[in-house]
């Protein structure tokens, strides 16, 4: 299997790369980024430790080494400069996609499946769906998969169990409006209300802490990356393998659910070799569906902005 990850070179491209190659999950990893010097460091530091974990070919760091690749998982995206405001850098991110990314990947990988990662992502995964160099069908954004990565595992430290017992969901747009779906969160099958120690305030906490989450780290350290690579490792390993795996994982949607169109967003999807199989929305609280309507009006606001 050939994985390759454009914008390679940043801090959590890298990371990513070197969680795939710690677990063994491609024969073959493509380090494809305009920063070169960087990306070719990036490939001699994971080469020499491959002695210590699997055996895996470099090549990179143009666009050509995404030939023939399973995978390509985006995360290069332009920063913002200090003066611009989120609508410009909006927009310099969507003409990037439009213009440079997705025309040349075409070339050489269009029947990889696309792993949108850089933000907005939402907005990218839509852009990407609809683009038409594609299937549709193969495009799936990380969404708020890192949101419920995140939302589960601070419940579990508060709650004193194991993160891996603990299933609840942000829904919506990888962003300041994604909503919570708790009310038919389970630790280890029990319902999450009925677990010792569950209180109102606490869920309150938890979700603020959730949704704010990213800002936070990069307020302290610049970037998030330590969840986001095993969490882009997990969708990959579920497609690679069939596995049918319920993830929330932002989609091209056109109706399937609360009749919202023209977006992407995340919803809990069964993930299989095919992409997404499946969309298994859950039975949503009236508070839980408003939520979620609203993050989606966010949405579409965010694409009309932008013309798409």
């Amino acid at each position: 299997m050939k994985i390759a990850v454009v914008g390679g070179a940043g801090r959590v491209g890298a990371t990513t790369l070197f969680q795939l190659v710690l677990e063994g999950v491609a024969d073959e990893l493509a380090v494809v980024d305009v920063v070169t010097d960087r990306a070719e460091g990036e490939i001699l530091d994971l080469l020499h430790g491959t002695h210590l974990s699997h055996r895996v070919t470099f090549s990179g760091p143009g666009y050509e080494a995404c030939d023939g690749a399973d995978f390509v998982i985006i995360t290069a995206g332009i920063p913002r400069k200090p003066d611009e405001t989120r609508l410009d850098l909006l927009r310099k991110n969507v003409d990037n996609l439009r213009d440079n990314v997705l025309p040349t990947l075409s070339k050489y990988a269009g029947q990889a499946f696309i792993i949108m990662v850089a933000n907005p992502a939402d907005v990218l995964t839509y852009q990407a769906a609809i683009h038409g160099a594609f299937p549709a069908d193969r495009v799936i954004g990380t969404g708020t998969l890192l949101d419920s990565t995140r939302l589960r595992s601070l419940l579990a430290a508060r709650l004193q169990v194991d993160p891996r017992q603990v299933f609840a969901y942000m829904l919506g747009e990888h962003g300041d409006s994604q909503s919570a779906y708790l009310s038919g969160a389970t630790v280890a099958g029990i319902p999450l209300q009925q677990f010792p120690g569950y209180s109102q305030a606490l869920v309150d906490e938890v979700v603020n802490a959730t949704r704010f989450g990213g800002a936070e780290v990069i307020k302290r350290k610049g970037g998030t990356f330590y969840a986001v690579a095993p969490m882009i490792v997990e969708l990959i390993r579920a497609i690679k393998d069939d596995a049918r795996q319920v993830l929330p994982v932002s989609t091209l949607l056109n109706g399937e659910f609360l009749d919202m169109r023209r977006v992407a967003l995340s919803l809990p999807c069964v993930i299989g070799r095919q992409g997404r199989v499946q969309l298994v929305p859950p039975r949503l609280t009236d508070n839980e569906q408003a939520g979620l309507l609203k993050s989606y009006n966010v949405l579409r606001e965010a694409l009309e902005s932008v013309g798409l």
